[in-house]
């Protein structure tokens, strides 16, 4: 009823999930993995684990992408030692991108306005000599850096990350769960605001209280609005589904195949 959704987008999954228990799911549906990849991976697994489940995909021709450890990541961060291991965790997810050739990595800025109000330009500064080597090095690759709201309260700190970062290699990924638990400011000003850089979307929903990662159409946000400007705008992001339950992926993927707004993102027109 839905393989042509299912096929369109990315479900994510976290690796040691994925390698000890989806994969038979992941064949078996043809899905397409956002692979998170967390600190305890990069610390436990070795390359050739790594390298053993994304050939098993690439062999499939399933289209990967990463999502990078984001917990105690500070890439602006003041403390020189914290900052420095924040940098040596985020090079060894990007060494990873030969091996997983993913689409998009999806990062997280690690911004904090109650703690960085008063240094913001220091921030920025900080974070883009963090990101940009990493970005330079995406060049001769197909992948893209897809820098992600979470606790942001306004997108102005994001843009003038990616202004800095002056990059066709580093792009945004509008959460849109995020934005309805934490963000001031509605979806639209949102997508005014970063349209030009739109690359990815992560999808999920809740009510407004907390980060539930419900299933599509269980919670409040308002997600005929974002396909609509999707579909306005003519622009072809990745789209990823984030609800964290098996069962509520398959409502979402029956809600989004109910959507002729997400049909019509989806569709080669």
């Amino acid at each position: 009823m839905f393989d042509d959704v299912i096929r369109s987008v990315q479900i994510c999954i976290p690796f040691a999930l994925l390698r000890d228990r989806h994969l038979p799911m992941v064949m078996e549906h043809r899905i397409n993995p956002e692979i998170g990849i967390d600190g305890d991976v990069l610390d436990s697994c070795s390359t050739k684990e790594l390298s053993e489940v994304a050939s098993l995909l690439r062999q499939e021709g399933l289209t990967i992408t990463l999502h990078g450890p984001f917990f105690d990541l500070v890439p602006g961060g003041m403390d020189k030692k914290i900052l420095q291991a924040t940098r040596e965790r985020l090079k060894q997810i990007f060494d990873l991108v030969p091996i997983f050739e993913p689409k998009t990595l999806v990062s997280h800025t690690g911004y904090d306005r109650k703690r960085y109000f008063n240094a913001q330009d220091l921030w920025l500064e900080t974070a883009l000599e963090t990101w940009t080597p990493l970005v330079m090095g995406l060049y001769g690759t197909d992948t893209t850096l897809v820098i992600e709201n979470v606790y942001e309260k306004t997108p102005q700190m994001l843009l003038r990350l990616l202004h800095g970062l002056n990059s066709e290699r580093a792009r945004f990924c509008f959460d849109a769960g995020h934005m309805n638990v934490f963000s001031e400011m509605n979806m639209e000003e949102w997508l005014d605001a970063l349209g030009p850089f739109l690359k990815q979307l992560h999808l999920h929903d809740n009510d407004g209280t907390w980060d539930q990662h419900w299933a599509i159409g269980a919670g409040k946000i308002p997600f005929e609005v974002l396909f609509r400007f999707v579909n306005t705008h003519k622009i072809k992001p990745v789209i990823t589904l984030e609800a964290h339950h098996e069962d509520w992926l398959w409502e979402s993927l029956d809600a989004l195949s109910r959507s002729s707004q997400f049909r019509r993102m989806i569709s080669n027109e």
